[in-house]
C-alpha cells in the first residue's frame, strides 16, 4: 500500500518545513499501521496562512476515504516547533477519518459526527497516550453534562449546526469534547474494544453511552 505525498509549494512558503513534515507523516503511518490495515492514501501538504489551529500552527482535514489534507501556516510562531508528535497526532486523527469514510462515512447527523470525531481523537490517544488535545477536554463538568443532554435530544438531527457544535465559542470545541468523552465512556465499558477496532462501528452503538452520561 502506498501513501503519495503531494507538496503544494510553488510559492516556497513551506521551504525548510517539507523534510520534517514528511518525516512526521512516515512516523505516523508506521504507528497507525501497527493496529490498522494499510491503505492507499493521498496526503496533500499545503500552506494556508490563518487557516490552522492557532496554538499548533497546522490543521488537518479529510474530505474522502482516499485523501487527507494537512495545512500549515509557516508564519505562525508555533508551526515549526509542532512538527513532531503534535503533527503526528493530527495525521492519525485524520487517517482514522479516512478509514471511517471507507465504512459508514463521516455521518450526516449530530450523533454520527460526535462518534466520528470522538473515535478519531481516542485513536490518537490509543497510539500516543499523553494528555488529550485542548479541544478534547475543553468543557468543564457542568458544560459537558449540558452538552450531553442537548445531544440526547438532537442525536438524529440532520440539520444540526456543525460549526456551532464543533467550532463555536460558547463554549469552544463543544462537539469535540463531548465526542471524546462519549467514546471514552464507551471504551471504559467495553475494554476489549479500541478506536481501531471500532473504526466502522455504527454510531447507534454509542447512544447508550451518551444516555449513561446524562443519567
Amino acid at each position: 500500500m502506498t501513501w503519495i505525498i503531494h507538496v503544494a509549494n510553488a510559492s516556497g512558503q513551506l521551504d525548510g518545513l517539507v523534510s520534517p513534515i514528511r518525516a512526521a507523516i512516515d512516523r505516523a503511518r508506521a504507528c497507525a499501521e501497527a493496529v490498522t490495515n494499510p491503505v492507499n492514501l493521498d496526503v496533500v501538504v499545503q500552506a494556508w496562512p490563518g487557516r490552522v489551529i492557532a496554538h499548533l500552527g497546522h490543521a488537518g482535514y479529510t474530505p474522502t476515504g482516499d485523501m487527507i489534507q494537512l495545512t500549515f501556516d509557516p508564519g505562525n510562531c508555533s508551526c515549526a516547533q509542532n512538527l513532531g508528535e503534535p503533527l503526528e497526532r493530527v495525521i492519525v486523527h485524520e487517517l482514522h477519518h479516512a478509514l471511517r469514510w471507507r465504512g459508514p462515512g463521516y455521518g450526516c447527523t449530530l450523533g454520527e459526527a460526535l462518534v466520528t470525531e470522538g473515535l478519531a481523537g481516542q485513536f490518537a490517544q490509543q497510539l500516543y497516550g499523553g494528555p488529550p488535545e485542548k479541544w478534547e477536554v475543553s468543557l468543564a463538568a457542568d458544560d459537558l453534562a449540558h452538552a450531553a443532554q442537548d445531544a440526547m435530544t438532537t442525536w438524529d438531527d440532520r440539520n444540526y449546526n456543525h460549526a456551532a457544535w464543533f467550532f463555536g465559542t460558547d463554549p469552544a470545541w463543544r462537539g469535540y469534547a463531548l465526542g471524546y468523552a462519549l467514546i471514552g465512556r464507551y471504551l471504559a465499558e467495553h475494554p476489549a474494544e479500541t478506536p481501531a477496532t471500532l473504526v466502522h462501528a455504527d454510531a447507534e452503538s454509542f447512544r447508550g453511552a451518551l444516555k449513561a452520561m446524562v443519567d
